[in-house]
């Protein structure tokens, strides 16, 4: 079991509220101090509380002290509630990345000195080795496609960062040490040069590199980029020789701020939220830490900052349109893990049909709009929030979710892969109720299917025992499979998907001489055919008195066609 303490009781969040002062210590630059309102996150009885990451529903998480004051260990704040966590068996345990679910990441260090990720989810801590890695550091945790980051150590002891499955080495640098990704995939960090230089750097999506660096401080012992938004505003922290730490919020438009919390020996920046506000913690001269939220008092110029929507979810199936523009493409993956959704389904107008995506998808999906409704089917009632910029050139404004009405399923999709010989692309699966009689039909892609249906006037669609059939055709319209029955359980309900696999698809069970095409033909008509097991195939024709007129022969196959020229259509049998 997992080791963790929590104080069973809801916390009040101590507020202090600091502005900033003209002046507040001697700066050895020229940069300009960004003008934020402080508040003071504070937990009573916990003198050091190191705030790491927030949420866009204001939740935290960091590090803090263990009871005997010995090693550090991980804490979440979660709607006022601090719980400690401790790895079984570490020497320390890092919280540095927390989501709108309540999930939390970072890493711990054993007994053997090394460093390992570690992931909290509903409760419990686990841990995460990057493949191949000798020690793995986890600091970033995205919200839009779940990928982690950070940096690993490899077998030869060279630090290199990573996001999700990706390691990244920035050309020429000794070290390399990874920090936070955002939405649009760009990953932030740190290297050090040949010449033992610290420099920041921005990994954008196409591979290529930017270098952040503060020219105008010289000897500088360490620069850290923590954190990007998906607007490109960047936080990061630097320290040179014989001066404090100081942290810095870096625009898109090159403006450079400082960030000073007044009375404060250090002030570390470690998220920057979509909406300009920060968090981090602070140092007091006496030694305590406390963690801090920032508001900037007016907007810094440039259009750093986007907008803000919130909403809340209800449990079961909900209809909802996304009320910004993403700053970058939305899919149907992206909408799913934002939401945490077990299906996104959307109408095509075009093909007068349901479209459905589920997790188990091989592919994003399709694309999200603006002014476009989506349905998704939540298994817990979330708060969501949106980032992003205004929707244009849309025939109407985008709304906020519709109100959950009924609670029977009123949209439910079957989806799931065909296993067999070949591939099925552009096959078509067809799902018929045997109760309602409803048919829902899609086409397969990279054997994946998902056939939706829905009715918009919240009227349930299906119920617990019905019975569901699935047949597969090929291209040509030729029936591939036996017939599938499914029967649709609570769970399917709740999930408002039931999740199949069809295996054999293209094997018959049975030999079977299927229909001539064309039917009638002049000169020439095909024979299909699909056996059990593969073997040699002949095909005789006899007239109507019984005598045989011609006999066809085929190579060993399990399915085929026998190509008939100017013969009559009498009698045909197949013998395999």
């Amino acid at each position: 079991m997992n080791h963790y303490t929590k104080i069973a009781l809801i916390l009040s969040i101590c507020l202090t509220i600091c502005l900033i002062a003209d002046t507040v210590a001697q700066v050895s630059t020229d940069t300009p101090t960004a003008d934020y309102i402080f508040e003071t996150i504070e937990v009573p009885g916990v003198d050091f509380l190191e705030v790491a990451a927030s949420n866009d529903f204001g939740d935290y998480a960091g590090n803090t002290r263990s009871p005997d004051g010995e090693k550090t260990i991980g804490f979440t704040l979660i709607d006022g509630v601090f719980t400690t966590y401790d790895f079984p068996g570490s020497l320390s345990t890092f919280f540095y990345a927390l989501d709108n679910a309540g999930k939390a990441a970072g890493h711990y260090k054993g007994p053997d000195e090394l460093y390992h990720g570690v992931i909290l989810e509903n409760g419990e801590l686990r841990q995460y080795d990057f493949p191949g890695a000798a020690e793995t550091h986890i600091y970033g945790l995205s919200d839009e496609t779940g990928a982690l980051s950070g940096n690993i150590v490899d077998a030869a002891g060279v630090p290199h960062a990573f996001s999700g499955d990706l390691t990244i080495t920035f050309p020429g640098a000794v070290n390399t040490y990874g920090d936070f990704v955002n939405a649009a995939g760009a990953v932030v960090g740190s290297y050090v040069d040949t010449d033992g230089m610290p420099h920041g750097f921005i990994r954008h999506p196409d591979g290529s590199f930017t270098t952040i660096d503060l020219p105008e401080i010289p000897n500088l012992q360490f620069l850290f980029v923590n954190t990007i938004t998906d607007l490109g505003v960047i936080g990061f922290r630097a320290k040179a020789v014989n001066d404090i730490l100081r942290s810095y919020i870096l625009l898109p438009d090159d403006t450079l701020y400082e960030v000073q919390l007044p009375g404060s020996a250090i002030t570390v920046v470690r998220n920057v939220n979509q909406d300009g506000s920060i968090i981090g913690y602070y140092d007091l001269p006496d030694g305590r830490r406390h963690g801090f939220l920032g508001r900037p008092k007016t907007q810094p110029t440039g259009e750093g900052f986007g907008n803000i929507f919130s909403m809340h979810l209800s449990t079961g199936l909900n209809m909802l349109s996304v009320p910004l523009k993403p700053t970058v493409h939305m899919t149907a993956r992206s909408l799913a893990l934002k939401t945490g959704a077990t299906t996104v389904i959307t109408f095509d107008t075009s093909n007068q049909a349901f479209l459905a995506w589920t997790p188990n998808a091989p592919d994003d999906g399709f694309p999200i709009e603006g002014a476009k409704g989506y349905i998704v089917n939540l298994p817990t009632a979330p708060d969501v929030v949106f980032t992003g910029t205004g929707w244009t050139n849309q025939t109407q404004v985008p709304t906020a979710p519709l109100a959950k009405i009924p609670s029977q399923t009123w949209a439910f999709v079957v989806s799931g892969y065909l296993e067999g010989i070949q591939q099925f692309d552009d096959y078509l699966v067809t799902v018929r109720n045997h109760r309602t009689k409803a048919v829902m039909k899609t086409q397969v892609r990279s054997n994946y299917f998902a056939a939706a249906t829905a009715d918009l006037n919240y009227r349930s669609v299906l119920e617990v025992g019905d019975t569901l059939e699935l047949v597969v055709t090929d291209t040509q319209g030729n029936i591939v499979s036996e017939k599938f029955n499914f029967t649709v359980n609570a769970a399917n309900l709740v999930n408002a998907v039931l999740s199949v696999r069809l295996t054999d698809i293209g094997t018959p069970k049975q030999s079977l001489l299927l229909q001539n095409y064309p039917n009638p033909f002049n000169p020439e008509t095909w024979i299909p055919y699909r056996l059990s097991e593969a073997g040699p195939v002949s095909l005789s024709i006899y007239d109507a008195t019984g005598e045989l007129i011609r006999t066809f022969r085929s190579a060993i196959s399990r399915q085929a066609s026998i190509r008939i020229e100017n013969v009559p259509s009498i009698g045909m049998d197949a013998m395999p």
